[in-house]
Protein backbone atom coordinates (compact mmCIF):
# COMPACT_ATOMS: atom_id res chain seq x y z
CA UNK A 1 0.00 0.00 0.00
CA UNK A 2 1.47 3.72 -1.28
CA UNK A 3 1.38 6.08 1.52
CA UNK A 4 0.77 9.53 0.53
CA UNK A 5 1.71 12.49 2.56
CA UNK A 6 -0.70 14.00 4.99
CA UNK A 7 -1.95 17.41 3.82
CA UNK A 8 -2.15 20.12 6.38
CA UNK A 9 -5.49 21.98 6.51
CA UNK A 10 -6.32 24.82 8.24
CA UNK A 11 -9.15 24.94 10.56
CA UNK A 12 -12.38 25.42 9.00
CA UNK A 13 -13.20 27.44 11.71
CA UNK A 14 -9.93 29.99 10.43
CA UNK A 15 -12.72 30.82 7.62
CA UNK A 16 -15.32 31.79 9.77
CA UNK A 17 -15.60 35.08 11.82
CA UNK A 18 -18.36 35.49 14.14
CA UNK A 19 -20.13 38.24 12.02
CA UNK A 20 -20.64 35.64 9.37
CA UNK A 21 -22.68 33.50 11.71
CA UNK A 22 -26.64 33.61 11.70
CA UNK A 23 -29.61 32.64 13.49
CA UNK A 24 -32.78 32.49 11.63
CA UNK A 25 -36.58 32.20 13.05
CA UNK A 26 -38.87 30.01 11.36
CA UNK A 27 -40.74 30.75 7.97
CA UNK A 28 -37.20 32.04 6.28
CA UNK A 29 -36.46 30.86 3.23
CA UNK A 30 -33.46 29.13 1.33
CA UNK A 31 -32.88 32.34 -0.50
CA UNK A 32 -32.78 34.31 2.27
CA UNK A 33 -30.51 31.99 4.11
CA UNK A 34 -28.23 32.19 1.23
CA UNK A 35 -28.65 36.16 0.78
CA UNK A 36 -27.96 36.95 3.99
CA UNK A 37 -24.81 34.77 4.67
CA UNK A 38 -23.67 35.54 1.30
CA UNK A 39 -23.72 39.15 2.42
CA UNK A 40 -22.02 38.61 5.78
CA UNK A 41 -19.07 37.71 3.85
CA UNK A 42 -16.38 40.23 3.22
CA UNK A 43 -16.75 40.10 -1.12
CA UNK A 44 -15.72 42.03 -3.42
CA UNK A 45 -19.17 41.55 -5.30
CA UNK A 46 -21.62 39.73 -3.46
CA UNK A 47 -24.38 39.91 -5.83
CA UNK A 48 -22.40 37.70 -8.15
CA UNK A 49 -21.74 35.20 -5.19
CA UNK A 50 -25.00 34.79 -4.36
CA UNK A 51 -25.89 34.17 -8.01
CA UNK A 52 -22.80 31.29 -7.80
CA UNK A 53 -24.45 29.82 -4.86
CA UNK A 54 -27.88 29.89 -6.17
CA UNK A 55 -26.42 28.38 -9.99
CA UNK A 56 -24.26 25.41 -8.29
CA UNK A 57 -27.68 24.22 -5.96
CA UNK A 58 -29.93 24.70 -9.24
CA UNK A 59 -27.57 21.42 -10.41
CA UNK A 60 -28.05 19.80 -7.44
CA UNK A 61 -28.64 20.41 -3.91
CA UNK A 62 -25.78 20.74 -1.38
CA UNK A 63 -27.79 18.29 1.21
CA UNK A 64 -25.39 15.94 2.59
CA UNK A 65 -26.99 14.50 5.70
CA UNK A 66 -31.04 15.07 6.91
CA UNK A 67 -31.05 18.75 7.96
CA UNK A 68 -27.46 19.49 6.94
CA UNK A 69 -26.67 21.61 3.67
CA UNK A 70 -23.06 23.29 2.30
CA UNK A 71 -23.88 25.59 -0.31
CA UNK A 72 -21.17 26.62 -2.15
CA UNK A 73 -19.23 28.13 -5.16
CA UNK A 74 -16.61 29.45 -6.92
CA UNK A 75 -15.59 32.37 -7.53
CA UNK A 76 -12.67 34.60 -9.77
CA UNK A 77 -11.15 37.01 -7.91
CA UNK A 78 -11.28 35.89 -4.09
CA UNK A 79 -8.05 35.73 -2.08
CA UNK A 80 -9.30 32.82 -0.44
CA UNK A 81 -11.74 30.70 1.01
CA UNK A 82 -14.38 32.20 3.33
CA UNK A 83 -17.64 30.80 4.59
CA UNK A 84 -20.11 31.51 7.02
CA UNK A 85 -22.99 29.41 8.99
CA UNK A 86 -26.64 29.85 9.38
CA UNK A 87 -28.38 28.19 11.93
CA UNK A 88 -32.75 27.66 12.04
CA UNK A 89 -33.34 25.36 14.78
CA UNK A 90 -37.23 24.81 13.11
CA UNK A 91 -35.72 24.30 9.69
CA UNK A 92 -35.80 25.90 6.52
CA UNK A 93 -38.31 24.33 3.74
CA UNK A 94 -36.30 22.75 1.10
CA UNK A 95 -37.93 21.71 -2.32
CA UNK A 96 -36.71 18.23 -2.18
CA UNK A 97 -35.72 17.39 1.17
CA UNK A 98 -36.91 17.75 4.95
CA UNK A 99 -36.27 20.96 6.20
CA UNK A 100 -32.85 21.91 6.75
CA UNK A 101 -31.16 23.45 9.94
CA UNK A 102 -28.07 24.08 9.55
CA UNK A 103 -26.03 25.53 6.67
CA UNK A 104 -22.28 26.13 6.09
CA UNK A 105 -21.70 28.31 3.08
CA UNK A 106 -18.40 28.57 1.20
CA UNK A 107 -16.93 30.55 -1.52
CA UNK A 108 -13.36 29.30 -2.80
CA UNK A 109 -11.20 31.22 -5.69
CA UNK A 110 -11.73 29.76 -9.18
CA UNK A 111 -8.24 29.07 -9.75
CA UNK A 112 -7.53 26.89 -6.82
CA UNK A 113 -9.85 24.25 -7.69
CA UNK A 114 -7.27 22.33 -5.06
CA UNK A 115 -7.95 24.31 -2.00
CA UNK A 116 -11.55 24.39 -2.89
CA UNK A 117 -11.33 20.39 -2.78
CA UNK A 118 -9.24 20.05 0.62
CA UNK A 119 -11.44 22.47 2.12
CA UNK A 120 -14.75 20.57 1.32
CA UNK A 121 -13.02 17.59 2.78
CA UNK A 122 -12.30 19.03 5.87
CA UNK A 123 -15.60 20.44 6.18
CA UNK A 124 -17.02 17.13 5.82
CA UNK A 125 -14.75 15.25 8.05
CA UNK A 126 -15.76 18.17 10.74
CA UNK A 127 -19.16 17.87 9.99
CA UNK A 128 -19.23 13.73 11.01
CA UNK A 129 -18.07 14.60 14.54
CA UNK A 130 -20.76 12.71 16.53
CA UNK A 131 -23.27 15.70 18.33
CA UNK A 132 -21.79 18.22 16.20
CA UNK A 133 -24.71 19.67 14.27
CA UNK A 134 -27.53 18.76 17.44
CA UNK A 135 -25.12 21.26 19.78
CA UNK A 136 -25.08 24.10 16.99
CA UNK A 137 -28.85 23.96 17.23
CA UNK A 138 -29.21 24.47 20.94
CA UNK A 139 -26.52 27.75 20.91
CA UNK A 140 -27.65 31.26 20.65
CA UNK A 141 -24.75 33.01 20.32
CA UNK A 142 -21.76 33.51 17.45
CA UNK A 143 -19.18 32.81 19.80
CA UNK A 144 -20.72 29.49 21.04
CA UNK A 145 -20.96 28.51 17.64
CA UNK A 146 -17.12 29.37 16.63
CA UNK A 147 -15.73 27.42 20.18
CA UNK A 148 -18.19 24.79 19.44
CA UNK A 149 -16.81 24.00 16.17
CA UNK A 150 -13.46 24.52 17.37
CA UNK A 151 -13.84 22.08 19.99
CA UNK A 152 -15.25 19.70 16.96
CA UNK A 153 -11.99 20.19 15.45
CA UNK A 154 -10.35 18.62 18.07
CA UNK A 155 -11.53 15.88 17.80
CA UNK A 156 -10.24 15.36 14.23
Amino acid sequence: MVQRPRVWVAPVSNRISEKAVHFFPAGTSLQQVFKRLVESLDLPDPKAALKAVQAREETGATVIAPGLAIPHARMAGLPSIVAAVGICPSGVAHPSEEPLRVFILFLSPQEKMHDHLVFLAALSSLLQVEGLTDALLSLSSAAEVLEKIRQAEKKL
